[in-house]
């Protein structure tokens, strides 16, 4: 019992694809398949013709052509028409059967598709659904690269913008307070002045300027091969009488620091607003972010003279059995003051370390009196914070393998319903009261070309085309409505073919139960301040 040949050809019997499973010469095939439409009876109900020798089993795909099984005589015949059926659906899903061209533009695929049904000239134990997902070579592996490269590389965008606006601040400040040289970050003396660095908080606290290429640098320290380059000489005057007017130098230098920062972020076609504030003309030019990447922004009209951000990324990685794989959270509390007045402050906070955060201070802040009174106040107090820089003063990690700890909990149950579909039933439940998701978007992949027939929905669903995932939109998820489901079924068997489900959102409250409770002045004085909350993930996936 064997299959001899597989093939497609023209109701004239010219092979377009054909695959041979045994040992014969290319025109004994295509003398067999020339003398079947000959050997057709008209009228007839079956589709098989059998010869002394062998049989031919067969189908018609499109007007034009037919899908022929050539076999031996012994062969089961009802094996035979259901891997024909099969090959017939297949050739079906990869081209146009209408098209001759299309098949044969499409021989490759379709051979390939021949390998995987039968091997060795024996049908294999392979269903439609299974075929699909051999042909798209989908690999959850790459999958949640993929969504570890792009993070990345929004993180690189945000971080760009971030300085770009910083230098854009520093020299619009300088200009309206006439300074001669505004400070560019950096750790300043111990006997008076700035002492912080510019900068977020990261694993060691050196001058932000220090990580820029050194092209940049050299703008700032004033070398001669900065002077000479084309963009310093761009904006050179000709020779002109009396004295520099003060702050000159420095004002060229942040210039031209300026426009490289604002030439890359424009090669790198960034267009998102800014990590943590933007200019008001910024955020009414820039267009919608969608959900998966936005962060939640303010304009500087908005800004009091002290403005406190805490920024938290969230990790979770988890099984489908509800086994959590990886869970992380950073986050960082920052200041930006703006008025030379309030450059001296002290910003008390109340926090509530349920999950045992791992919890570290600026080196130039008091580590004993925020352990004691809960107060981030400067070590020295001639010191005081740099003007129009965000500064990194606290900064907890946390990590959990308890998958209570998971603010937001996905259940994804696909079940084939033995009818050629799978039944997929998608819940949320929100672990933490306290929080409150907005934007919610849970990703799940679907086969491709299948649609999805959605019988019962929480909130709203769409189904992306381009990146073949069912996206169920959720606009809010709080205390008030802590869980919500999603039934649908869609034709297929493969259960694995639902992951990984992917979640976004944005929160304005932290994981890390933390709140500024109130900046003053080392007298005592309320000193008034606007405080901004984010919580984005990183990651949020269940593999």
């Amino acid at each position: 019992m064997v299959i001899l040949a597989s093939s497609i050809c023209t109701k004239t019997g010219t092979a377009l694809v054909s695959r041979q499973f045994v040992e014969m010469p290319r025109t004994r095939i295509e003398g067999l398949l020339a003398s079947f439409p000959k050997l057709m009876v008209p009228g007839q109900q079956h589709t098989t013709i059998e010869t002394e020798t062998i049989r031919y089993v067969y189908q018609p795909i499109g007007e034009e052509m037919y899908a022929v099984l050539i076999t031996s005589r012994q062969n089961n015949i009802v094996q035979d028409m259901d891997t024909l059926h099969l090959i017939a659906r297949a050739v079906a899903d990869i081209c146009d059967v209408n098209d001759q061209q299309g098949v044969i533009l499409r021989g490759f695929d379709i051979l390939t598709a021949f390998e995987e049904i039968i091997s060795q000239g024996s049908r294999d134990k392979i269903d439609l659904a299974k075929l699909r997902t051999i042909m798209e070579m989908e690999s959850h592996e790459e999958k949640i690269q993929d969504i570890i490269d792009r993070n990345k590389e929004r993180e690189a965008k945000q971080e760009l913008k971030r300085k770009a606006k910083m230098f854009e601040e520093q020299r619009r400040l300088a200009t309206k307070h006439g300074l001669a040289e505004p400070s560019l970050g950096g750790i300043g003396s111990e006997s008076g002045g700035s002492i912080l660095g510019g900068g977020r908080m990261g694993g060691s606290y050196e001058p932000l300027l220090s990580r820029e290429p050194e092209t940049i640098r050299s703008f700032a320290s004033g070398s001669p091969a900065a002077l000479s380059s084309p963009s310093f000489a761009s904006n050179a005057r000709g020779m002109k009488l009396g004295r520099k007017p003060k702050g000159a130098d420095a004002m060229g230098a942040m210039r031209n620091e300026i426009d490289l920062s604002q030439n890359l972020a424009e090669q790198l076609n960034i267009s998102e607003p800014l990590l943590g504030y933007s200019s008001p003309a910024a955020a009414a030019a820039a267009p919608p972010i969608a959900a998966a990447v936005a962060v939640p922004t303010m304009a500087l009209a908005d800004m009091k003279a002290v403005h406190v951000q805490i920024e938290e990324h969230i990790t979770a990685i988890v099984n489908r059995d509800g086994g959590l794989e990886q869970m992380e959270v950073k986050g960082d509390l920052s200041l930006i003051v703006t008025d030379e007045t309030c450059s001296v402050v002290q910003v008390g906070v109340a926090t509530n370390d349920s999950h045992n955060a791992q919890i570290k201070t600026h080196p130039k802040i008091d580590k004993k009196k925020f352990q004691s009174d809960s107060l981030i106040t400067l070590k020295d107090a001639s010191g005081s914070f740099p003007l129009s820089q965000p500064i990194g003063v606290l900064k907890w990690r946390i990590v959990s393998s308890n998958e209570d700890d998971i603010p937001l909990t996905i259940n994804c149950w696909p079940s084939p319903n033995g009818s050629g579909s799978v039944d997929v039933n998608i819940e949320y439940e929100l672990n933490d009261a306290r929080l409150e998701l907005d934007n919610v978007i849970v990703s799940i992949p679907i086969p491709h070309g299948a649609q999805p027939s959605v019988s019962d929905v929480d909130g709203a669903y769409d189904v992306n085309r381009t990146r073949g995932t069912l996206d169920w939109e959720i606009a809010t998820i709080d205390a008030s409505n802590k869980n919500g489901s999603l039934d649908f079924s869609i034709p297929g068997n493969d259960a694995g073919a639902f992951f990984p489900v992917v979640v976004s959102f944005v929160c304005k409250r932290p994981y890390y139960d933390i709140a500024v409770t109130s900046v003053t002045t080392p007298d005592g004085q309320e000193v008034d301040f606007s405080q901004l909350v984010s919580l984005v993930p990183d990651q949020y996936a269940v593999i």
